[in-house]
């Protein structure tokens, strides 16, 4: 076949171009073609960073507190119904005490220091009025004071008080106390006069038994407010007048 060349028209007087200009006008940049363009790596992966599940954290939250105030209800609920049903089976009574007898056996004054040696011996008497219910006293302290000061002091012995049972224990108290000049005033004026006003203080750990339940250690105070006539050695002293309260702190 032959070849049909294409007829450019030309303007009169432009110039004709030459044939190899006229080619590399029809050809693409050979420097456009091989540019290259630069290849970046991808960032590396960093994993977005995990959130706590709040929800659920104040979720678990609420229900441990919810949780903790039902236990907390119901034991108390269940004691209140254990010491109701106690008490109504029971009716338990608080024990009385008493000082029956004090017997000064040592009573020495130094009047020129003002101390006091001395020893008395202290009846007390605890009734337990209760059909059901025992007492044990596991130990304490009893004291014997003049106007706030305290004389001397003792142990109050381990024993159990069955129901319905008085018990007598005999205390010995001793000790040596320095008296300021104002209640060593008052001692030797209350002498004088044959009223002397001493306190006898108690304070015994004690443990409930209702049947055969032992309950928890409670302490008992136990107060007697005595006038008595003098303080003499080895002379058993008149009570005049004696009030005793008795209170269990639990």
């Amino acid at each position: 076949m032959a070849d049909y060349h294409r007829v450019h028209p030309v303007i009169a007087g432009s110039p004709l171009p030459a044939p190899e200009q006229a080619k590399d006008k029809l050809k693409p940049s050979a420097a456009h073609d091989e540019q290259v363009l630069p290849i970046t790596a991808p960032p590396p992966y960093a994993p977005a960073p995990m959130r706590a599940p709040r929800r659920k954290r104040h979720s678990r939250c609420y229900r441990c507190v919810c949780w903790t105030l039902v236990v907390a209800i119901v034991l108390v609920v269940a004691l209140g119904a254990t010491a109701g049903i106690l008490y109504a089976v029971f009716r338990p009574k608080i024990p009385t005490f008493n000082v029956d007898r004090l017997t000064v056996t040592r009573f020495d004054v130094n009047t020129t220091t003002a101390v006091v040696t001395d020893a008395f011996e202290v009846q007390v008497t605890a009734n337990n009025p209760n059909r059901r219910i025992g007492v044990y006293y596991d130990g304490g302290e009893v004291t014997a004071s003049f106007n706030g000061t305290e004389l001397c002091s003792g142990a109050f012995p381990a024993l159990y008080q069955g129901h319905r049972t008085t018990v007598r224990p005999l205390i010995t108290l001793q000790g040596q106390t320095s008296l300021d000049s104002a209640v060593a005033a008052q001692l030797a004026q209350q002498q004088q006069a044959g009223f002397i006003p001493l306190t006898v203080n108690a304070r015994v750990p004690i443990r409930i038994k209702f049947g055969v339940i032992k309950l928890w250690k409670m302490t008992g105070k136990a107060r007697c407010n005595l006038v008595v006539d003098r303080l003499q050695a080895e002379t058993r002293l008149r009570i005049r007048s004696n009030s005793c309260s008795f209170k269990l702190k639990i």
